[in-house]
């Protein structure tokens, strides 16, 4: 069973490791070219990005979780076309998904406390993100069904070659070309749009897509992808609380330092997320064919894979914390504030591996709702109420102690569900 677990995961783990990579590329790019108000302004415009991304994970998991659940059932028929059923999804919530943020990213970005020179450069870059959010959907959403396929290292490759992409890109467009954070921003659309053409062929010469678009699927695809919408979203819904108190307690600066520790954290959020997205296919299939045992024996080993790459990040974090932010550009009181707000927050990482993958073991295995609920009351409730509460007692550095002690949080609150469900 380890065997097949890492030979599944660990394309996972690589591939979505390397999707936030490309945050972590914008930032080092923008940190250079334009500096604190550079950072600050990509790290406020983020959420525009994040929900675009999330959609395309939301529904790519969401109906391969159905391909692996019927395929466990031996539905061969029905599991190719909840493959249909999700391309053809992820097509049209990206064209209506354009329109509707073309109509109002501006407005959005004001209420994300965007002002003066940050907004003014959170405009330019969301802009391009939008009118190439499309792309961006179908790039991130091909992946999860190229891995419910067997075709984990195809999706991998796919995501090495757009990471590549975009760090060429971004190096010609901002430094050659002198465009800035648009570079940056056109380099992210470029990259995924050449992505969802890999991952299209790649799914085309193993089953060809037909257009299907059925009204039980659909529903089923989003109800079961809530969960990855959530997961996906969750850290942004953070960054914008987060954004919030930082302005409050530390000005623009604490922005800009939280701007490099978000590129740090969610490359890290990603990769630990990566473990139960590569446990899921296996998860959903041995549910699907009623076979709990081998269930229940990749929950324990992916429990160690969690323990093992969160302790080994955390450590790497806090060793280099006194490097990292000259790497990305900051400086002044922005670099003050980094070292102490990067080693307090790399502490959330010994523990984030579990919470991913809890939620992610829920969905696999049908328990939506149970996986719904955590998933969301994490960013719309725990991290909100910590962020106001523990800064009115610790200041600034209370801003990054709200995220390892959310996350410590829904590791209680979870084993508060195992616990209710054990009495029943």
């Amino acid at each position: 069973m380890l065997k097949k677990i890492l030979k599944d995961s660990l394309p996972t783990i690589i591939s979505m490791t390397l999707s936030g990579m490309y945050s972590v590329v914008d930032g080092l790019f923008i940190g250079k070219s334009a500096g604190d108000t550079g950072l600050a302004a990509i790290n406020i415009a983020w959420p525009v990005t994040a929900v675009i991304t999330a959609i395309g994970i939301g529904i790519g998991a969401g109906g391969s979780v159905l391909i692996s659940h019927f395929r466990g059932q031996g539905k061969k028929e029905e599991s190719r076309k909840a493959g249909d059923n999700t391309v053809t999804l992820l097509v049209v919530a990206g064209a209506l998904n354009t329109v509707l943020l073309l109509v109002c990213y501006r407005e959005v970005l004001w209420i994300l406390g965007a002002q003066n020179a940050v907004y003014e450069e959170a405009e330019k870059y969301s802009e391009i993100i939008v009118k190439g959010s499309i792309l961006q959907i179908l790039g991130t959403g091909m992946l999860p069904i190229l891995r419910n396929i067997n075709m984990s290292g195809a999706a991998m490759l796919s995501m090495i070659t757009g990471l590549f992409i975009n760090i060429s890109v971004n190096y010609y467009l901002m430094f050659e070309c002198g465009l800035g954070i648009r570079g940056a921003a056109y380099g992210t659309v470029i990259a995924q749009g050449i992505v969802a053409c890999i991952s299209i062929i790649l799914l085309w010469k193993r089953q060809k897509i037909r257009p299907c678009m059925e009204k039980t699927l659909s529903g089923s695809t989003i109800q079961t992808g809530i969960t990855a919408f959530g997961m996906s979203i969750a850290p942004s819904v953070t960054l914008i609380f987060t954004n919030w108190q930082c302005l409050a307690y530390g000005g623009d600066e604490a922005v800009a330092c939280y701007a490099v520790i978000s590129y740090i954290a969610f490359p890290v959020q990603y990769m630990l997320s990566g473990i139960g997205d590569g446990t899921q296919p296996l998860m959903s299939y041995y549910h699907g064919a009623g076979k709990w045992k081998e269930v229940k024996e990749i929950r324990k080993i992916a429990y160690l894979l969690a323990g093992a790459i969160g302790s080994a990040a955390a450590v790497t974090a806090g060793v280099l914390s006194p490097y990292i932010g000259g790497w990305f550009g900051l400086s002044g009181e922005a670099l003050k504030y980094f070292g102490t707000g990067m080693r307090i927050s790399a502490l959330a990482f010994l523990v984030l591996g579990f919470v991913k993958f809890n939620a992610a073991y829920l969905n696999a295995t049908m328990q939506t709702k149970k996986a719904v609920f955590l998933t969301y009351i994490e960013s719309f409730l725990v991290a909100p109420v910590l962020l106001y509460l523990i800064p009115v007692f610790a200041e600034i550095n209370g801003v990054w102690l709200a995220f390892p002690a959310a996350e410590v949080s829904m590791l209680l609150i979870y084993k508060m569900i195992k616990t209710k469900e054990g009495k029943k």
